[in-house]
């Protein structure tokens, strides 16, 4: 990186403008799955004509003027857009848009995206943004395209469940506590005590949009949300699932791989015709429930947490 600093840069980091969106999209649009979250918020500058502030535009020098090389999405996570060239051409992108990164971007409460440009990335920018607080180098993307496979929960009856449904705004005191369950077991920290209010914002602005999916049943002698998973991003026909969890009494029983062939068929017929997601690759459980409702493995990510 620091050879990248005393020569003169091939690439900029500059941000997006409202004439760049098409080509951003078109970027994204060759990995829909990989690219699901950046390509949201193109959506969104599309559909609304305001570029948000956190959309950056990598540039090559091409004669007397710049053509694109990638992008950056910037908001509490980074994630680089970053497509396959060869590879001396690479390498000097990668200096430079990790230079530029440094100098243009505060450092974010994570990096994520395919593993081989967010770990490269990683690495040159460590100096800077370190120590991470984890580094999680092999996430296994997923995605489903066809009909789910149901798999019934194993011995029911006890559990009284509900139909897994939609969250409405009278479950959001039920379904809370279950997020933030999950958000402290993959996370390590809790969000009511660290960014209360934009968690919660987020969460009511899913429940709302229909994108917040959960199931009842008996726990702990108690009705309460016994599975739960939203769909945390939607762009380019790809609907992202985020936060899927069961309880932790209820665990073993099925319940995760009987509610995500449900929400696989509610997304598919109401929102999008592939539903994604990743997952660590040390969770045998989940991706056994993955791999039996039907999800096939396309890529690997890596995120980094500070």
């Amino acid at each position: 990186m620091t050879d990248s600093l005393l020569r003169r840069a091939q690439h900029s980091l500059a941000p997006a403008q409202r004439r760049d969106m098409q080509e951003i999209r078109d970027l994204c649009a060759e990995d829909p799955v990989a690219n699901v979250v950046p390509m949201a918020h193109v959506e969104s500058a599309l559909h609304s004509g305001s570029v948000p502030a956190g959309l950056w535009v990598v540039r090559r020098r091409a004669g007397w003027g710049r053509e694109m090389a990638g992008a950056v999405w910037a908001g509490s996570n980074v994630c680089p857009v970053l497509p396959d060239i060869d590879a001396d051409s690479a390498d000097e992108r990668m200096a430079d848009v990790a230079a530029a990164v440094v100098g243009r971007i505060s450092r974010p409460a994570a990096l994520v995206g395919p593993a081989q440009v967010t770990l490269d990335l990683w690495g040159r920018v460590e100096p800077w943004w370190g120590p991470a607080r984890e580094v999680r180098p092999r996430q296994v993307s997923m995605r489903i395209d066809g009909p789910a496979r149901h798999v019934p929960p194993l011995n029911a009856a006890d559990l009284q469940l509900e139909a897994v449904r939609l969250a409405r705004e009278e479950d959001y005191d039920a379904l809370l506590p279950a997020c933030v369950h999950m958000f402290i077991g993959e996370v390590g920290y809790d969000p009511m005590r660290h960014g209360r209010a934009a968690y919660e914002d987020r969460l009511h602005r899913l429940v709302r949009s229909g994108r917040a999916h959960l199931q009842y049943g008996l726990a702990e002698g108690r009705r309460q949300v016994v599975f739960k998973a939203e769909v945390g991003a939607l762009a380019g026909g790809v609907a992202q699932l985020q936060g899927v969890w069961v309880h932790p009494e209820l665990r073993g029983r099925g319940l995760a791989r009987a509610g995500l062939a449900a929400v696989v068929a509610a997304v598919h017929a109401d929102t999008a015709p592939t539903v994604s997601l990743y997952v660590n690759d040390f969770n045998a459980p989940a991706l056994a429930s993955y791999d039996a409702v039907g999800f096939t493995r396309v890529g690997t990510f890596a995120t980094v947490m500070f």
